[in-house]
């Protein structure tokens, strides 16, 4: 598995808890573009990869860290990526939907993360996570655009500190 293999949207179908309690029913979704992401849960960062562990920097999140790093260990299985954690114990399987995954870039912008891959978009600030389609009523709100080396989001005026792919807004 390599971190190549990671881009696109991504639902998760089942959560097997430390208890062995099982989640089918809470709609999680990802966004994973070269190293940036966006998760639906309400953080946002870069993955790394080290040999079969894959790693999720939380740059944006709006919950407290908490005690480990988010950490897994990633496989296909059955069409599936299967997800163990590394540090806390737990099962996630996630299923990529289909869709282009170019064009594929990201701006890191402080507590801002703008992504896109293919049609998809993902957004991150201290307020929460958008997932959704360019040129759809989300991004008409976002309203992004590039003014010198910032980027204007939500009204607010984001000092970009790293680019990654060949962005076009």
């Amino acid at each position: 598995m390599l971190i190549t293999e990671c881009r696109g949207m991504w639902q998760r179908t089942l959560l097997i808890e430390t208890d062995g309690a099982r989640d089918t029913s809470t709609d999680v979704a990802w966004l994973q573009g070269l190293t940036a992401y966006a998760d639906t849960r309400g953080f946002a960062g870069r993955l790394s990869q080290h040999g079969d562990v894959f790693e999720w920097q939380r740059l944006v999140d709006i919950e407290p860290p908490g005690p480990f790093p988010d950490a897994g260990l990633m496989r296909w299985e059955s069409g599936a990526l299967i997800e163990e954690g590394v540090h806390e114990d737990y099962v996630e399987h996630w299923v990529r939907q289909d869709g282009a995954v170019a064009p594929c870039w990201a701006l890191f912008a402080g507590d801002a993360i703008l992504l896109r891959v293919g049609p998809q978009f993902g957004w991150a600030d201290r307020s929460g996570v958008v997932l959704g389609t360019i040129g759809g009523p989300q991004w008409a709100a976002l309203n992004p655009y590039l003014n010198g080396n910032d980027l204007v989001a939500n009204g607010v005026r984001w000092s970009i500190e790293v680019s990654e792919g060949e962005v076009h807004l």
